[in-house]
């Protein structure tokens, strides 16, 4: 029986060797699944380390008793208990010193292995006691060198009088400085959680300057452990270890035991009575949330393509069956066995899909994992892959065993008649009812479902719908092809009515029609899918960002920002200003813009124009003073004033104050003296307005009782200039009554005509204002939809840098995302937020770059006192999220579309074969019926054509109606808060494209087969 067996593969060598290849798919497809997570897992781990932040690579280890009490034994035990395979342990202590002739406090500290991880300007690393180094910034500050003994004392600050005071206590110890120095990497893991040089350091000077007038050392000055015994401590210094994580250490082994690990160092710092403080908790949720993706997605998307591999085996082998039928009969007619009958049936294809089965097993350990951007092969996973491999086995031969059950359990009269008995015809009808109602499951689960990554039928969704298509286009073949038939019969098209006859009357066809839709609409499908979730990933990266590029520049306050910007770039093509404000409490993040360059340097189309308009509208003019003092002309009436002083009563007498704006700062008041009963003048002097500062209110404090303040004009003195006349005054458009805490309720009521301005004022303790209407009175901003952003509808007020008092801000208008804070935040005028609420430096001061932007964009900005700490490009947000768990899972649909492709292709090329050899036994009965060779010739195009140009026609069809009934559940992103929603319809480019390749394919295929035939 095996010779037999042997016989029959080498009689149908080519077939063998298709069946071969479509045993090793459903093996390679089992096996590529895990294997692709395994490689996916490892890229996410290492994109997820290489992007880590340097303190999310760090544990820190501080001890939680006063070291004044313990002595040394944290540091002594320390170092051997905490010692942690994977980490390098570094030993950290410091505590505060000041110079003699220097009110400013440094950091005298003690780093194992500092000398590694610093280059020294100057001299050498200090070795012994008393030698100290320090950094080249501290040496400008503290003016000494390489040689020079410096005298230091411990110190603290205090608080006095509300106010820091610097401290030095303890006796005083001479150091000398021996080396002068910079580190090779200010934001290294190495510097701990928390790195000991401020942003900037070493490339924005004004660092320097805002430190020494904080009376703060720059850097730290290091010194052996010996120089920092010399001092005899009042106060405990502080001492850490720090555990740095060794990059090529940090794997999928080890993502795996940190919580083992972690719980083992705690018990290892509450033996030496420390804290732990753990950096890497942010990677370790982020690595945890991608690979739950890639588990979650890999293995349904693998499910979807073995099944299909057993589909087109079993197709494949139905194919051959039918081919076989005489030959079968012949057999059941001579009585041999039923095992022996199955034995010569089903044998040949069962030995040649499982001689596939080790190719597959290679071959998908290789495609799993190289299908990974920058993935590598591991075979050593053989042990936890072996089950999925033979359970695709195990598919394979039970799909040939069913394929050839009706042959073997058939009459052999119906077999010599090559009759189709009704009961397979009722049983394939119901398969594909199955698989129809199967499809509406998932579809409704798809909709219907929740959450970013949906698993199970919701995913296998679009390609239920795809192999219900397929087989409803199957089915639709025989009808179709009988009336095409028919109509050329009758208009006398022997060729097209000899196709369309053969196509209605075999299920071959009908097999090859379901394989090209199914091949055709899962192909396109991906790709779509594929497309669709890039394209996403990409803008929501910029719509994050803001811009294409965005800077982070030197802390500045908006307005010094704004007029910076606007001097690099005058014409407002390429560069804007932007401030991101930190949230407050549970509100949510603020972005102040320039909004008159929004549309051209922001994501395009992000905000429309007719919303930015309404984020900056018409005011008055600002009130500028260029002067060294301001005067203000003024008549003061109370009628609660003292009728025989003349005057206010004693311990209630209000204060006049200016409230002005210099360039690039937060307000500033202007004491011009007591208010006097009558018309006066009061003049105060003014801060540095040589640039002009903005005049934002006249202000009185306190108000005793009901006051009436009329100003008459306001100058400025040196130069001396009217800054405020009769027609500014008399201008109700331009004055507003205000308080300083914004509450309306107690504003000051305004009357401006006659050329003068005035307000009166209630009695009230708290500051009253004339203000400069040159800012809306509700700072107008554009929110985005999120339940966080929709609280600010009531009552909010944006807080800005450096001002005490929040603008009260009241929504114009929502969008679904703004630039620059994504999904959930807030949009304001970067301009109208600093008059609204005066902001000095802080927040996050950027420069948004459009794409217009020049090469020299940086040097241009930097010419306009603008120092660049770093930069941030769309493009590399958008390959981040590329290589994260969701995405890499996503793109796993390519690895099963080629699977998918690969199998249509085989499938066609077996059912053709089979095909061929039956049609030319008909073509002989045929020839000797007097039919010419050329129509019989002609009717097999046609027969091998129409079924591929179906699929090809047909498939794009499908795919875009999987798309619009569930692609939009495609999973893309990790997390759900993202409210843009993929487009219903695929992007018709990608489709045309798509539909090209599959139109190419089929006209290779028709070239081919014209050869073939004229041959």
């Amino acid at each position: 029986m095996i010779g037999v067996i042997v016989d029959l593969l080498r009689a149908a060598r080519g077939r063998t060797g298709v069946l071969l290849l479509l045993g090793a798919l459903p093996v390679a497809a089992a096996v590529a699944g895990p294997a692709y997570s395994a490689a996916a897992e490892r890229s996410v781990v290492a994109t997820e380390v290489a992007a880590a932040a340097p303190h999310e690579t760090v544990f820190g280890i501080r001890p939680s008793a006063d070291v004044a009490e313990t002595g040394d034994s944290f540091e002594r035990l320390g170092a051997t208990q905490l010692v942690t395979p994977g980490f390098d342990l570094y030993f950290g202590a410091a505590f505060a010193v000041a110079p003699r002739d220097r009110d400013l406090a440094w950091q005298l500290s003690y780093r194992d292995d500092v000398c590694a991880h610093v280059t020294l300007d100057a001299g050498r690393c200090p070795t012994g006691r008393g030698e100290v180094m320090i950094g080249f910034q501290s040496a400008a500050q503290l003016d000494a060198g390489v040689g020079d003994t410096v005298s230091l004392r411990q110190s603290r600050f205090d608080t006095v009088d509300g106010a820091a005071q610097l401290v030095r206590v303890g006796r005083a110890v001479s150091v000398s400085v021996v080396g002068v120095y910079r580190p090779i990497e200010p934001a290294a893991p190495y510097w701990g959680p928390l790195s000991p040089f401020p942003p900037g350091l070493f490339s924005d000077p004004k660092v320097r300057t805002t430190a020494t007038i904080e009376r703060i050392g720059v850097e730290p000055v290091y010194g052996s452990r010996a120089t920092g015994r010399l001092f005899q401590l009042e106060v405990p210094e502080a001492q850490s270890y720090d555990l740095v994580a060794d990059p090529a250490q940090l794997t999928v082994d080890w993502v795996d035991g940190y919580r083992a690990e972690m719980a083992d160092l705690q018990a290892k710092a509450s033996g030496l009575d420390a804290l732990l403080v753990p950096g890497t908790d942010g990677l370790i949720d982020r690595i945890g949330q991608s690979r739950s993706a890639v588990r979650s997605l890999v293995p349904w998307l693998a499910l979807m393509v073995v099944p299909l591999c057993w589909f087109v085996i079993f197709l494949a082998a139905a194919s051959g069956a039918e081919a076989r039928r005489t030959e079968l009969g012949q057999v059941a007619v001579r009585g041999l066995p039923v095992p022996h009958r199955w034995w010569l049936a089903a044998g040949p294809d069962a030995v040649a899909v499982l001689a596939g089965a080790p190719l597959g097993w290679l071959a998908g350990q290789y495609v799993g994992a190289l299908a990974v951007p920058g993935g590598d092969v591991d075979l050593g996973l053989g042990s936890s892959l072996r089950r999925f491999a033979l359970v695709a086995v195990a598919g394979a031969v039970l799909a040939v065993a069913l394929a050839y059950r009706p042959l073997v359990a058939g009459r052999a009269v119906d077999l010599l008649r090559r009759v189709t008995r009704q009961g397979g015809v009722w049983r394939s009808a119901t398969v594909d009812a199955m698989v129809v109602a199967l499809a509406a499951f998932a579809v409704v689960e798809a909709r219907t479902g929740s959450g970013p990554i949906r698993g199970g039928l919701a995913l296998l969704a679009p390609a239920l719908l795809i192999l219900a298509g397929a087989l409803l286009a199957g089915r639709l073949l025989a009808p179709a092809a009988r009336r095409i038939g028919r109509r050329a019969l009758s208009a006398g098209r022997l060729a097209g009515a000899l196709a369309g006859i053969e196509l209605s009357r075999r299920s071959a066809p009908r097999r090859a029609v379901t394989l090209a839709v199914l091949g055709a609409a899962l192909l396109c499908f991906t790709v779509l899918a594929v497309d669709a979730g890039d394209a996403a990933r990409a803008n929501r990266a910029a719509v994050e960002l803001g811009a294409d590029r965005v800077l982070d520049v030197n802390l500045v306050s908006g307005g010094t920002l704004r007029a910076a910007v606007r001097a690099a770039d005058p014409e407002g093509r390429w560069a804007m200003a932007a401030v991101a404000i930190p949230t407050t409490g549970s509100g949510p993040p603020t972005v102040a813009v320039d909004t008159d360059r929004l549309e051209t340097v922001s994501v395009g189309g992000a905000v429309p124009a007719d919303l930015v308009s309404r984020l900056r509208p018409p005011v008055a003019p600002s009130v500028t003073i260029t002067g060294n003092r301001i005067q203000v002309d003024a008549t003061v009436a109370m009628p609660g004033s003292d009728p025989v002083r003349g005057g206010f009563r004693p311990g209630s007498k209000p204060e006049l104050r200016a409230v002005v704006q210099p360039p690039g700062e937060t307000e500033r008041p202007v004491p011009m003296g007591d208010l006097q009963l009558g018309r006066h003048r009061y003049a105060g002097n003014l801060p540095a307005c040589d640039a002009g500062c903005r005049l934002i209110a006249l202000e009185v404090e306190p108000v005793p009782s009901t006051l009436a303040l009329t100003v008459h004009e306001i100058r400025q003195l040196a130069p001396d200039q009217v800054v405020a006349d009769g027609a500014v005054l008399g201008d109700p458009t331009r004055w507003r009554g205000s308080t300083q805490d914004n509450v309306t309720a107690t504003a000051p009521r305004l009357t401006a005509e006659g050329g003068v301005a005035t307000v009166e004022m209630a009695t009230s303790n708290a500051p009253q204002r004339l203000t400069v209407a040159d800012v809306p009175e509700v700072l107008p901003v554009l929110r985005t939809d999120s339940a966080t952003a929709r609280e600010t509808d009531t009552g909010w007020a944006v807080a800005t840098p450096g001002h005490t008092e929040p603008a009260p801000a009241t929504a114009v208008g929502s969008l679904p995302t703004l630039p620059g804070v994504g999904a959930s935040g807030l949009l304001a005028d970067l301009d109208y937020l600093d008059r609204a609420a005066p902001m000095g430096a802080g927040g996050r001061p950027q420069v948004w770059l459009g794409p217009d932007a020049p090469a020299d964009a940086l040097n241009r900005l930097a010419d306009a006192d603008l120092t660049v700490l770093g930069e941030t490009a769309a493009s590399d947000r958008s390959a981040y999220t590329d290589r994260s768990g969701a995405a890499l899972a996503a793109r796993y649909e390519l690895v099963t579309a080629a699977f998918a492709a690969l199998l249509v292709l085989l499938g066609l090329g077996l059912v053709a074969a089979v095909e061929r050899t039956g049609r030319s036994t008909r073509g002989r009965m045929l020839r000797a019926q007097g039919v010419a060779a050329a129509t019989l010739r002609a009717a097999a195009r046609r027969q091998s054509m129409w079924p591929t140009l179906v699929g090809v026609l047909v498939g794009p069809l499908l795919a875009v109606a999987a798309w619009a009934v569930a692609g939009p559940a495609t999973p893309v992103f990790l997390d759900d808060s993202w409210p843009v929603a993929l487009p219903v319809l695929p992007d018709p480019v990608t489709l045309a494209l798509v539909w090209a390749a599959c139109l190419l394919l089929v006209a290779f295929t028709l070239v081919g087969q014209r050869r073939r035939s004229s041959l």
